[in-house]
């Protein structure tokens, strides 16, 4: 499982991006707390399991993340401010909010990225791994010691639920230790233990994890971002035991053709989902005259989801049939 990458961590990233959309269309309380239990704390898992220590500056790394993590977040934030904007003044001929604090949003200034929500993740994300980069160019040695001053700032941080800093950076200290959690495992080659391949093993992970979100926990529909997570280790424990469960099933998928599609597109996804509840909540409302409720029975929830990865799969499959064409008739003509 550390060989290639292509062979579950795609998977992973797949299965993972589905659940986040599943869990933000209409979810049952239920169907959140299995899912919330673990799901952000896994992409910051499986991160921090592709980290590989780099021979470059950190001016070159800066460049490089800024590329990969806060260009998407601003190309999203425009569509978003422009389409959610345009779809504001339409109805009622005036802005969504303030100017003041529209800018805030865009920036994400005040702790809030406005309707595109999930967009936090690519901030934070990008947080998490200067920080990281930092500590293992200029000092490995101290990562115990960094290591222990997050756990301390996550636990504070955790009684200060509901608070939103700039960038999200109440959330840096948490995502961190996941990320380094991630980093460790592969260092230890973890998930190939051969105890961790046992189904039993497997099975009773599962088993403690459902015991401890619903009943260690309370029930707590976790709020990540907000470290709404009720009983702070019970939630770390729980997520851990999540985020191993669903990587031991993921590594025994394997390379998977359709969830490596949407695995390799999970920025994508992750950026622009929140236009399906848009696109349902209006389209809802047109037909009915009524407003959505906030929670639907699970097989209706399943279904928006899948109608969603439909319309992602027919673009991306468009989208590699063209890049296949255009690859072949540069070929061709070379």
């Amino acid at each position: 499982m550390t060989t290639k990458r292509m062979d579950w961590i795609d998977t992973a990233k797949g299965i993972g991006i589905f659940l986040v959309v599943w869990g933000h269309f209409y979810a049952s309380d239920t169907l959140k707390i299995v899912i919330y239990g673990f799901h952000m704390p896994l992409f910051f898992f499986l991160s921090g399991y592709l980290y590989k220590t780099r021979a470059i500056s950190l001016p070159a790394f800066l460049k490089k993340k800024s590329k990969q993590l806060l260009v998407p977040f601003f190309l999203f934030q425009i569509i978003t401010f422009v389409v959610v904007g345009a779809l504001t003044f339409v109805a009622s001929k005036q802005l969504a909010a303030s100017p003041i604090t529209l800018l805030q949003q865009f920036f994400f200034l005040n702790g809030d990225v406005g309707f595109n929500s999930p967009l936090w993740f690519l901030v934070v994300l990008f947080s998490v791994e200067v920080v990281f980069f930092v500590m293992m160019r200029y000092f490995p040695k101290w990562q115990g010691p960094v290591a222990l001053l997050f756990l301390i700032l996550a636990v504070f941080l955790s009684t200060k639920s509901g608070t939103r800093l700039t960038w999200g950076l109440q959330i840096v200290p948490l995502s961190w230790l996941f990320y380094y959690a991630g980093f460790q495992c592969r260092s230890w080659y973890f998930l190939t233990w051969k105890l961790l391949q046992k189904k039993y093993i497997i099975l009773l992970m599962a088993f403690f994890y459902v015991f401890a979100v619903f009943y260690l926990n309370r029930g707590q529909i976790v709020g990540f971002r907000s470290n709404n997570l009720g009983n702070f280790f019970v939630f770390a424990v729980a997520a851990i035991l999540g985020i191993l469960v669903f990587c031991l099933i993921c590594g025994r998928i394997g390379k998977s053709k359709l969830w490596g599609l949407f695995g390799r597109h999970s920025l994508v996804i992750m950026g622009t989902h929140y236009f399906f509840l848009m696109l349902y909540a209006n389209g809802w409302k047109i037909l009915t005259h009524q407003s959505l409720d906030t929670a639907y029975p699970t097989w209706i929830t399943l279904l928006l989801t899948c109608f969603a990865f439909l319309i992602y799969y027919l673009c991306f499959h468009i989208q590699n049939l063209i890049h296949t064409n255009n690859r072949q008739k540069k070929e061709f003509f070379q």
